[in-house]
């Protein structure tokens, strides 16, 4: 008898003769056919039965690009940036963080207690601050940390792994006068290649930095739902926090470019009242011109978001410049943006020097409407 391997659903199965003996579906159609080779059926999709958040996931390969981390390593495939992976670690950690941050918000309390609701008269950037420091000090990943709230950066003590990375994040903007209720707020980030030689602690030279150098950047918004945006040089790309899995972050959108056609401004109501600055003076001007609205939802993040989906453009003052605009300049440029500091220079061609705390002024958003923001804007982009 023959030991070959047997098929179901072949002709011959189950006769008794010869042909019980079965062989795989190419072979078998070419016994039958004179020895050429049948083609191979064309591979089916495969539709998930039920796919969370109402979207439609047409194969396995897809079900894994939806996840955040899934998205990080395709785009490091395409474009590495380093052979160690430690970068792709590192996205993952900022976003356990973030997920970690987006739970103390929901309850504006480092003890979390489920049904309670925020109050922002109860929220802290130390909270973000720590838990961001603690959970890389650890990794061997980056050397260095930069937090908008603190003075000083941060460095890993002399017996902990450092990595070739430098984090500068703002740990929790937000509204402080919106007391009473749950606010909108959230994290940005950018990192940087480190400067020195790695293995060993971070130095002040890796921290000056070019706007330009930055390897990947993101931010992430805390309200009704968390939403994750970062790049990677390959575009900007937004994920939505699972509402039940909490530890995925999926994605819910193709690639995101920037409205051309919006013409909101997003700024702060002291902008406005500062008529005879040169800022507030240029957003009058292109109030006039555009017939537009002004907006803010309280932090600059949230116009950021907001200006990001319907178009227009953000105007904002002493930002930070490692922390908040060097982040949100190379986002916007990669949704197809442009981002100045108000007097036509160009933000990711600004560097840091010596004043690692240093402020600017913001222009960001679509060319037409931050062009009738900025006058010097027109010929320099």
């Amino acid at each position: 008898m023959a030991s070959g391997r047997r098929y179901k659903h072949q002709p011959g199965d189950g006769d008794g003769g010869a042909g019980s003996t079965l062989l795989p579906p190419n072979m078998a159609m070419a016994a039958m056919g004179g020895g050429k080779l049948a083609t191979p059926a064309p591979r089916m999709e495969l539709s998930s039965p039920a796919p969370p958040l109402g979207l439609r996931l047409t194969s396995d390969v897809s079900k894994a690009a939806m996840v955040f981390l899934s998205h990080v390593r395709r785009t490091f495939a395409r474009a590495p940036v380093d052979y160690t992976g430690e970068l792709v670690r590192l996205l993952d950690d900022i976003s356990i963080v973030t997920r970690s941050v987006a739970s103390y918000v929901a309850e504006c309390s480092a003890s979390v207690a489920y049904g309670s609701v925020g109050d922002a008269s109860t929220l802290s950037s130390d909270f973000s601050t720590t838990k961001m420091y603690k959970s890389l000090t650890h990794d061997g990943y980056a050397c260095i940390i930069l937090s908008r709230d603190r003075e000083m950066p941060l460095t890993f003590p002399e017996d902990a792994p450092h990595g070739m990375y430098v984090v500068c994040f703002s740990p929790l903007d937000f509204d402080k006068l919106n007391v009473g209720q749950q606010p909108v707020c959230g994290t940005s980030w950018s990192i940087y290649k480190r400067r020195s030689s790695t293995s060993l602690p971070g130095r002040y030279i890796d921290m000056q930095q070019k706007a330009c150098d930055q390897v990947a950047a993101g931010y992430c918004i805390y309200s009704s739902a968390t939403t994750l945006h970062y790049t990677m040089g390959q575009g900007v790309y937004s994920f939505v926090m699972h509402p039940v899995a909490l530890q995925y972050f999926l994605q819910p959108a193709s690639r995101i470019m920037l409205p051309e056609s919006g013409t909101a401004i997003y700024t702060p109501r002291r902008t406005m009242l500062h008529g005879a600055s040169t800022v507030g003076q240029s957003v009058a001007r292109a109030l006039t011109s555009l017939g537009g609205s002004v907006f803010h939802t309280g932090c600059l993040l949230g116009d950021v978001h907001m200006m990001l989906q319907t178009g227009g453009v953000v105007v904002a003052e002493d930002v930070h410049f490692l922390c908040e605009a060097a982040p949100l300049a190379l986002m916007i440029e990669q949704a197809g943006g442009v981002a100045t500091d108000g007097e036509g220079t160009r933000i990711l061609d600004m560097e840091i020097l010596e004043d690692f705390n240093m402020s600017v002024t913001f222009v960001a958003g679509s060319r037409r409407t931050a062009s009738a923001i900025d006058v010097k804007l027109s010929g320099q982009v």
